[in-house]
């Protein structure tokens, strides 16, 4: 209960701001740090009128209550009780924390990581850990994490129980367990999606230590790592209501070659994988057919055929690389919707001098790209024309005449990269990737060097990223952390490069080990929020 004062609370006129955050009156309040305790309500008072904000994720408590507390406040007073039905632990310090809840009524001023401890046994436990939960991928603080401690050191306890301890970090990530018992304990960090305390989502990210934290002395503080782990594939969401496309979404991005059939043979389609979905554009008269993939047998019943027909039109909605591509690119059109026939000989290409032989096409495994391929000059002006009917979609439908003019860049002006790798393991091996606007430009493997060095000469004056993976099971690809096989995600870097300037010479200097480092350094005296909070009574 919040009691609001009917009395003006403003400052008087000209009078300084009230920036300072209440105080507590230690000597009219329930005394801290007491022995053999059993209390059923706590009191404590201000030295002016406060309000509680947001408890339920704010007051923090530790080790966890059965039941949700009771905050009130009145005035100067908080009052903190304990349910009836409450029965604390044996022999157990606990603390309370109110994290930034507690406010002054005039102004908000905060006081910040007010605690309240005690103990109902003959001792205050006074151990502490202290660490700092990070993103595995992006670097980046992960304060939505709950860090979990167990006294059980059972595998699958995670799953089964409630943690012995737990608490939050703050918005830098720094986490803090104060007045912890001498014990073994395994220590987690979860992204707790349906708030009831367990790892049981596939879609909650998690961080772990491997080895068991023996707790007899302050330890240094821990960093851990998050990750959300590979689910398992499965088809999500089916969308089969639009004629001549069944669109479908998975829980992960799907192999591009997946299988997948058809009950009818007779059916043209094409597929396209983008993100986690598949596409498969379709055209048939039957009243329904079946697709079979994976293990799902998905029925369409197309209709609004005569429809689709007449309103759809099939264009062209992109040519990659502009005005301007490099003597080795080739030239790519995109459509919305997949190639069905067209006439290779009545695309012309020109120079100057005339129509171009020996002109390459291919096309896209989607069919949804057309590759232009030559031998470009460097400095030329070249003209695509594509007259009207001569590309026609899957559907039938004709592509309106178009075209595209373009210029192959010369040497001054395009630009060189040179990437330099340092502080490698050894005995690792590691995937680099190039990477201009989520498109590869180039991917090498790395290993049994500590160092390593690529030069790429006449790019596109344009930003450059590069990954770096620590691919430590050699498959190519960055893998999370899986806590059932005991693997922790793999290291890895992204460095962001400047945009580059044409007929310059560039460099990435790249310390693979100082990368891996936080990126925003903690605050001094940043302790993190420590200890339950009150939404683990939420969902039992």
């Amino acid at each position: 209960m919040h009691l609001y004062s009917c009395a003006s609370t403003g400052n008087p006129s000209g009078g300084p701001k009230d920036v300072r955050p209440p105080q507590l009156d230690s000597l009219t309040s329930t005394p801290d740090k007491q022995l053999r305790f059993k209390p059923k309500q706590l009191n404590f008072n201000f030295d002016e009128f406060v309000e509680v904000r947001d408890p339920l994720k704010q007051v923090l408590v530790s080790p966890p209550l059965t039941y949700i507390p009771k905050i009130t406040t009145r005035g100067k007073k908080v009052t903190f009780a304990f349910d009836d039905k409450e029965v604390l632990r044996e022999n157990a310090t606990y603390t309370i924390n109110f994290g930034e809840s507690l406010v002054d009524f005039t102004e908000g001023n905060k006081l910040i990581n007010f605690s309240y401890v005690f103990s109902t046994g003959d001792f205050l436990d006074s151990l502490n850990i202290t660490g700092r939960i990070l993103n595995a991928l992006t670097n980046e603080p992960e304060p939505e994490m709950v860090i979990f401690l167990y006294d059980n050191m059972n595998d699958s306890i995670v799953r089964k129980e409630k943690p012995f301890y737990f608490a939050k970090p703050d918005k830098e990530g720094n986490f803090k367990f104060q007045n912890i018992k001498s014990d073994t304990f395994r220590i987690f960090a979860i992204k707790d999606e349906n708030l009831n305390y367990k790892y049981d989502l596939e879609s909650e990210k998690i961080a772990f230590i491997d080895s068991f934290i023996n707790l007899t002395d302050t330890l240094s503080p821990i960093i851990m790592r998050s990750s959300l782990p590979i689910p398992t594939f499965k088809i999500r969401t089916v969308n089969s209501k639009t004629y001549g496309k069944v669109n479908m979404v998975c829980t992960t991005s799907p192999n591009p070659n997946l299988p997948y059939t058809l009950s009818d043979t007779t059916i043209l389609h094409h597929r396209e994988s983008i993100g986690d979905s598949i596409n498969i554009y379709y055209h048939s008269t039957l009243d329904s057919f079946y697709i079979y993939i994976a293990d799902d047998t998905i029925k369409v019943k197309p209709k609004g055929l005569a429809d689709f027909m007449k309103k759809t039109k099939f264009t062209k909605t992109l040519v990659n690389h502009g005005a301007f591509i490099l003597p080795s690119d080739s030239l790519l059109l995109h459509f919305n919707y997949p190639i069905g026939e067209i006439g290779f000989k009545n695309i012309l290409v020109y120079d100057t001098i005339g129509v171009l032989e020996d002109v390459r096409y291919d096309i896209s495994q989607d069919r949804k790209v057309l590759m232009v391929k030559y031998p470009w000059v460097a400095g030329e002006k070249y003209v695509l024309e594509v007259d009207s009917g001569v590309v026609k979609s899957m559907y039938g439908h004709e592509l309106d005449s178009t075209g595209h003019v373009f210029t192959i860049m010369t040497k001054d002006k395009t630009a060189n990269l040179n990437i330099k790798v340092t502080n490698l393991d050894t005995l690792q091996s590691y995937v680099m990737r190039i990477i201009k606007e989520k498109v590869l430009i180039t991917e090498v493997a790395v290993e049994n060097t500590s160092e390593y060095e690529l030069v790429l000469k006449g790019l596109m004056p344009d930003k450059y990223n590069v990954e770096i993976i620590e691919d430590a099971n050699k498959n190519g690809q960055w893998d999370p952390g899986d806590y059932d096989k005991k693997r922790q995600p793999e290291k890895y870097v992204l460095s962001k490069g400047e945009k580059l300037r044409e007929n310059r010479d560039a460099e990435m200097l790249i310390n693979f080990q100082d990368s891996l480092k936080p990126k925003i350094e903690p605050k001094a005296g940043a302790q993190g929020l420590q200890n339950t909070t009150n939404q683990l009574q939420i969902r039992k």
